[in-house]
């Protein structure tokens, strides 16, 4: 469907990414005992005011949900210590409203060697929104989100990560993560087995690598690579590619994003893929005071090509800090609400918080 830079062969290479993954890993737990370590806690508390409302000749059921006040909290766990050999340790649990404890990791730092992390759905390496800078939030994942589809990833899998170290040329970045199973458990303690992926994604692989060439530019990409026995006549893959650029108190954003879906030959009036375009620029006023604007376009490209859509989305934020506390307001205009065409959908938010 796109062209990438990186390709993979399946077979041999694969076995020598994983080989050498485990290699690393079983290098890194050799070790005498920790020395002990610092813990912390960390979060936010944040009070929205949001309404959804759409236009008088939209197309479709839309989304009119009117107005709603919500409150969310996380909290994070941390601890981090230094270990006998010289590597640091450190380990995050998160903490949600429903004091549901998930999203957890385990990293140890061997210095020159770079990093390697253990994670449970702690996050993936995507670059889709690493172009945006507005400054609320990404427009499509402020809240209802209009069923935007971008490249997937490995952020809610559990998984192995290596990163290299930091102080390369041109501040490189590169990382490399593995999920051997692809089902989402977020919560998932010791001894826990594998869960199967919906998508029937057997495993799945994830490159990600950014660099800054020039002051104030930061350019990088990332490749999502699942393993799908599905897609016998198209393969399942995503990826993504940015820059941002700043100079004073202006910031510039620009990415692509692609998702390639699953297909078989019996399909015939499937969704091919999704190509996505992000524009973004920010000024901060002055301490307190910022403002942004993006624009999102969402391309839905079908087998039947007569019914291809795309989806756009503006939005313009503002945020004030004050006393430690945040203020926000953004408004997002969606046209072709939900890869529907003729669908309007306004949606505004008010939000306050507080991090501690």
């Amino acid at each position: 469907m796109f062209n990438l830079i990186i390709t993979i062969n399946k077979g041999r290479k694969m076995n020598t990414l994983r080989k050498m993954a485990y290699s690393i890993l079983a290098s890194a737990f050799v070790f005498a005992n920790a020395n002990a370590g610092e813990l912390s806690v960390t979060g936010s508390a944040k009070a929205t005011y949001t309404i959804l409302s759409t236009g008088s000749s939209t197309a479709g059921a839309g989304d009119s949900a009117g107005k709603g006040i919500g409150i969310a909290n996380e909290f994070t766990l941390g601890a981090s210590g230094e270990l006998d050999n010289g590597f640091t340790w450190s380990m995050n649990q998160d903490i949600d409203g429903a004091t549901v404890q998930d999203d957890k990791s385990i990293v140890i730092g061997m210095g020159g060697l770079g990093s390697v992390k253990i994670n449970v759905s702690d996050g993936g390496l995507q670059k889709n929104f690493s172009s945006s800078q507005s400054v609320y939030g990404t427009p499509v994942d402020n809240g209802e989100g209009g069923t935007y589809t971008d490249s997937a990833d490995t952020g809610t899998m559990n998984s192995f990560r290596y990163t290299t170290p930091s102080g390369l040329p041109l501040d490189i970045s590169a990382s490399v993560q593995y999920a051997p199973g692809t089902g989402q458990n977020d919560v998932a303690s010791s001894n826990s087995g594998g869960t199967i992926d919906a998508s029937g994604y057997d495993s799945a692989t994830e490159y990600a690598v950014s660099l800054s060439p020039i002051e104030g530019l930061e350019v990088g990409a990332s490749y999502f690579n699942p393993e799908d026995d599905n897609g016998t006549s198209q393969e399942a893959e995503g990826g993504a590619y940015y820059a941002t650029y700043s100079m004073g108190a202006f910031s510039l954003g620009y990415g692509k994003s692609y998702m390639a879906a699953s297909l078989n030959p019996a399909d015939s009036d499937s969704t091919e893929a999704h190509d996505n375009t992000q524009m973004s620029v920010a000024f901060n006023v002055n301490d307190a005071l910022s403002v942004s604007f993006e624009d999102i376009e969402s391309e839905q490209q079908n087998q039947t090509s007569t019914s291809d859509v795309t989806m756009d989305v503006q939005s313009i934020q503002a945020t004030y800090t004050v006393a430690g506390v945040t203020l926000a307001v953004s408004t997002e205009d969606y046209d072709n609400h939900d890869y529907t065409a003729g669908a309007e959908m306004t949606e505004t938010n008010f939000a306050m918080t507080i991090a501690f």
